[in-house]
């Protein structure tokens, strides 16, 4: 088993990458809404059902984003409990 050390080093990265994940997720969001952005003026109006697409995929992008924030709060917790057992 690892030492408490070693665990804590491991949810400090898994936090580290949750981070890195929740900015590329939030990019990913405002590309797509970019993108729709786009296709709304090339198609003046015409492209509703593909902007109906866009607009999910940048909501589920942005949920994505969102939904990071309680795993890292869960690291954050449990590297507290690694620590108090630790000491």
């Amino acid at each position: 088993m690892a030492s408490a050390a070693e665990m804590i080093a491991r949810l400090a990265a898994a936090g580290q990458k949750l981070t890195e994940a929740q900015a590329k997720a939030a990019a990913a969001a405002q590309d797509v809404n970019e993108a729709r952005t786009l296709v709304a003026g090339a198609l003046e109006g015409a492209s509703g059902q593909l902007v109906g697409v866009l607009d999910s995929v940048r909501a589920s992008m942005a949920q994505a984003a969102g939904s990071v924030t309680p795993a890292q709060h869960g690291i954050q917790e449990t590297i507290a409990r690694v620590q108090a057992l630790g000491n």
